[in-house]
């Protein structure tokens, strides 16, 4: 998996679904490592919210981020955009309290994202999940659960009647084609669900192109009015269950690959992928974002540990690494260095049945000796400090001792 930025800025302007509210959406690149930051432009100081899931304080119809007094809403479609594209690093200045709905999918942000045009920075720095965590709603009955696995996946499932919107699981593979799998599908909502929407003041922003609405039930002669009045404009009247004839399905999974829209959305603001199975059923923005909450809590209770896609292309191969170490097999203990920076630095080693110490360590039960391991990270460690010199091929590492491995 690779970690791309933003090559320049990019804006986008609409009306927030829910407020009706006129929104302009300025995207631009973000420093290293400082994640997603939203900035209310249009607040005097133009007060920042660094993206975390602890700072959910809202889930009904969407998810709402708050710090003090600052309030964002609806965030969650552009946050899994740029997520779904592997871009981790943004600010975000937005002119109202929410981003605006556009089509009601992701497909506007990111043509917005691919004319701005992005960069790779090299293998993406993602987190190890280390326990199983399980998260769930008795309200609604739904569940979430995240096992700890190689790359990210996610599932989902929903409960909805499979008449009215098709099929009801979606699953994603992170560093998978995000943009033609996920990112078109459409906001949706039930026609039983709309009615008490409307009287709660909420969809002030709905207008058409916004969304799908889906007929779930018989409908009498006075819900079509009031769908029509809604719509302003008449009907078909059909028994028939599935979406409106006005707002039809791009693709037969719609409802369900807009449900992993909006879990990667929230997901996101984790900051990085966690390579977990992530498994989600009856999704919506509570249990995402308890979950996301959870993984965090898990994350930074314990120092956390950095995963890379064995399949993605390394920063140095075996060769490169013997031109910089003295060591050569049966004791060169690195094969790959994934990651490096100033102070940092990422190294894997393949283990295989052909080692040369698994024979007379614990016979029929392989288990590479602690030993060793400690002298491969001491190898990685030597790669990092002789990156320091232009010439490393003239020097020696040696360690005196390693602390709190």
């Amino acid at each position: 998996m690779i970690q791309y930025t933003l090559i320049q800025e990019f804006s986008a302007k609409g009306r927030g679904i829910h407020s009706g509210s006129a929104c302009h959406v300025v995207v631009k690149p973000g420093e290293p490592e400082s994640g997603y930051t939203l900035i209310r432009s249009d607040l005097s100081g133009k007060p920042r919210i660094k993206l975390h899931p602890e700072l959910v304080t809202e889930t009904d119809r969407c998810t709402t981020l708050s710090e003090g007094e600052v309030s964002v809403h609806t965030a969650e479609h552009l946050l899994s955009a740029m997520f779904g594209l592997g871009i981790l690093d943004a600010e975000i200045h937005c002119s109202a309290p929410e981003l605006p709905i556009l089509d009601g999918s992701a497909k506007p942000w990111i043509e917005a994202i691919e004319a701005a045009g992005r960069r790779p920075m090299g293998p993406m720095r993602g987190y190890a999940l280390c326990t199983p965590i399980r998260v769930e709603d008795p309200e609604t009955g739904s569940w979430a659960e995240a096992t700890p696995a190689a790359i990210p996946s996610y599932h989902v499932a929903l409960s909805h009647e499979p008449q009215a919107i098709g099929p009801c699981s979606a699953h994603f593979t992170y560093g998978g084609d995000y943009a033609s799998a996920i990112a078109p599908a459409r906001t949706f909502t039930l026609v039983s669900h709309l009615l008490p929407m409307i009287h709660r003041g909420l969809l002030q922003g709905a207008e058409e192109g916004s969304g799908i609405l889906v007929i779930d039930r018989e409908l009498n002669p006075t819900d079509w009015a009031a769908l029509e009045q809604f719509i302003q404009q008449p009907l078909e009247r059909s028994n028939q269950l599935g979406a409106l004839p006005q707002t039809p399905f791009r693709m037969p999974s719609e409802p369900a690959a807009h449900k992993m829209l909006d879990v990667l959305g929230d997901l996101a603001l984790i900051g990085r992928p966690v390579a977990a199975e992530v498994r989600i059923f009856k999704p919506g923005h509570r249990i995402n974002t308890l979950l996301a909450q959870r993984i965090m809590e898990q994350l930074e209770s314990t120092n956390p540990v950095p995963f890379f896609d064995l399949n993605t292309a390394p920063l140095m191969d075996v060769t490169q690494i013997m031109s910089i170490l003295p060591h050569r097999p049966p004791f060169l203990l690195v094969d790959r260095i994934h990651h490096k920076t100033e102070d940092e630095i990422w190294g894997s080693k393949a283990v295989t049945m052909n080692e040369p110490f698994f024979p007379g360590h614990f016979p029929g039960a392989p288990v590479m000796p602690g030993v060793l391991q400690l002298e491969a990270m001491a190898q990685v460690g030597g790669i990092l400090a002789l990156s320091t010199v232009p010439d490393p091929e003239n020097y020696l590492t040696y360690f005196l001792k390693m602390d709190e491995v």
